[in-house]
């Protein structure tokens, strides 16, 4: 786990990169900056405690395995309908996945964007993760 932040993002952006993917060409960087908007703006504040990293780094991997479970097939879709429906069937699993590390979505997508935007949570989190 030692390239966390690339990780972390390549996991959050799994879903972000099937929906544009599926929406016509001319509205796909409409709809990321308004995502990235809306997801700033809707973004709950999160005490971030050591046991909300440790459930984070939980959820986290299960949304990796996932992600990769589905990355080929998404990427192999023949048509949109059929991208659509891989994407939502990952999405239903990755949500799984991190309500089953206790953890609300609304939550693991906080963490990941304080991660993002935070240097010394990326420190906090590496070294949780070089520790076990």
């Amino acid at each position: 786990m030692n390239k966390l932040v690339p990780t972390l993002i390549a996991s959050a952006l799994f879903a972000a990169t099937a929906t544009a993917t599926a929406a016509p060409a001319m509205q796909q960087g409409q709809q990321a900056q308004q995502g990235q908007a809306m997801q700033q703006q809707q973004a709950p504040q999160v005490e971030i405690t050591d046991e909300l990293l440790q459930n984070f780094l939980v959820a986290m991997s299960g949304v990796q395995e996932v992600s990769q479970k589905y990355s080929e097939q998404f990427q192999n879709a023949e048509n949109s309908e059929e991208a659509q429906a891989i994407q939502q069937k990952a999405q239903e699993e990755m949500i799984a996945e991190v309500q089953d590390a206790g953890l609300s979505t609304d939550e693991y997508n906080a963490v990941i964007q304080r991660v993002q935007q935070d240097p010394e949570l990326q420190a906090r989190l590496q070294s949780m993760t070089d520790d076990s």
